[in-house]
């Protein structure tokens, strides 16, 4: 197995696949809105805000995949938890869309696209990618922790 099928495979497992922890998508499965605006006290984030966050981090590294100049239009890390407006289940269609098209992007990628600097940090595009993956099953790890502490969660999906 090279290189390029680890790192799809590694990325199928954060996103949509559960192996050895619920995948990102698993973890928000029949999450209503009411539940993805939750927050216990003391509780940093939301899992609308921690979709929120996913959504942009995934959707820039995605934009600077395929070459385009990607501009963020926030200013500092903590903006990304914030929701866009629009409701759950339109995050939740930008998320999936984010995450099919970039999926198509790494199965169509040629081996040496894993070699080469992705802007503005100029990492390799494999390192990347590597980090965006364990980035989405950090977060999916979260998602499902506040799901346990809400009581929606359904430990027959992977987790007890």
């Amino acid at each position: 197995m090279g290189t390029k099928e680890v790192l799809l495979k590694q990325f199928d497992n954060c996103y949509d696949k559960n192996e050895w922890f619920v995948a990102v998508k698993n973890a928000l499965d029949s999450v209503t809105e009411e539940q993805a605006a939750w927050k216990p006290g003391g509780v940093q984030h939301s899992i609308r805000e921690l979709l929120s966050h996913l959504i942009h981090d995934n959707n820039a590294f995605l934009q600077r995949s395929l070459g385009v100049d990607h501009k963020s239009h926030v200013t500092s890390n903590d903006e990304t938890f914030n929701p866009v407006a629009g409701s759950w289940e339109t995050d939740l269609g930008r998320f999936e869309s984010t995450m099919t098209t970039l999926r198509e992007l790494i199965q169509n990628a040629d081996e040496s696209k894993l070699s080469e600097p992705t802007p503005p940090r100029n990492e390799l595009w494999q390192n990347e990618l590597a980090n965006l993956n364990a980035h989405n099953a950090y977060h999916g790890g979260q998602i499902v922790m506040l799901r346990k502490l809400q009581e929606s969660w359904d430990p027959a999906k992977g987790v007890s």
